[in-house]
């Protein structure tokens, strides 16, 4: 299981990252990890704003059987950039410096020559990364994190990419005294397929097979039965709904993940999962492990 040691957090304007701040700072407490937040340069008020914050958030931190408790002072670093943030900014700090995890707003866009775009846009496609987007929902512990695994492959590989998802879902989900959920989404196959399996005898539906593969998976990875899930749709649109339904405060995604056809049609589901999503999205980046 893997460890925060080193966090990034993005927070171009303290008016709208003053709850990206909090979350990092408290995952950064409980972690015990270095914390380094990227800041505009023409913000004045960052250090005592940073610093009124820090005393605020270390008064009640709580450990993870929720008793009041006295936590090390963590390392705190500013590097300032010029406003607007670049995407090619953020993915050279990334590529030069070593971070576990970086946290960043979820609706961030800018507005440049008429057109809205949104550096999440590169940073779920590029570096190797975890990214952890964030909104203004405060976390309020005891809550769910839902992991959306695909299962029907079975090589090795896919499974090393499932244990890596739970894995990083687990141990977020500790810091934040969460529980972990898993969540996989089948398309019905057609009724001519399925007219044509049924006469072979013992052929499972889709939603029978893909509801063995996540519970065989469930198993292997601790997760009890009432926390398996599975949704009978396109990721981008069952995967929010199950959020929603389950009252998630954060969904863990892989980066490759729940890229087949439709995906090379309509472009990154991931991406279009995060649009929809009414909570917080840890974008996992499966898809770099070697």
């Amino acid at each position: 299981m893997k460890s925060f040691n080193n966090i990034l957090v993005i927070a171009e304007d303290l008016s709208l990252n003053h709850v990206v701040l909090q979350k990092a700072l408290l995952l950064a407490h409980r972690a015990q990890a270095s914390l380094t937040i990227i800041a505009n340069k023409n913000d004045e008020n960052i250090e005592s704003h940073l610093e009124q914050m820090y005393q605020q958030n270390t008064a009640n931190i709580k450990n993870l059987q929720g008793e009041e408790t006295s936590t090390p002072k963590i390392d705190i670093k500013i590097k300032y950039f010029p406003a607007p943030f670049s995407h090619k900014a953020i993915l050279t700090e990334i590529s030069t410096t070593t971070y576990d995890l970086l946290i960043k707003d979820i609706n961030s866009a800018h507005l440049q020559w008429g057109f809205s775009w949104s550096d999440n846009h590169y940073l779920l496609r590029e570096g190797n990364t975890n990214l952890l987007l964030v909104g203004q929902t405060q976390w309020q512990g005891g809550g769910n994190i839902l992991a959306a695994l695909e299962t029907e492959e079975s090589t090795e590989k896919h499974q090393q990419v499932n244990q890596f998802m739970v894995d990083e879902s687990q141990y977020l989900a500790k810091l934040l005294n969460s529980d972990v959920h898993l969540v996989n989404c089948y398309l019905e196959a057609s009724s001519i397929a399925l007219s044509d399996d049924a006469f072979t005898g013992g052929i499972e539906e889709p939603e029978q097979q893909h509801w063995h593969h996540l519970y065989n998976s469930a198993q292997h990875f601790g997760v009890q039965q009432d926390h398996i899930h599975i949704a009978e749709g396109l990721p981008e649109y069952a995967i929010p709904h199950q959020a929603e339904k389950y009252k998630a405060e954060i969904v863990a995604i892989g980066a490759g993940e729940h890229h087949g056809l439709v995906s090379m049609l309509k472009g990154h589901t991931c991406e279009y999962i995060i649009k929809t999503l009414p909570c917080d999205a840890l974008i996992l980046k499966a898809n770099t492990m070697q």
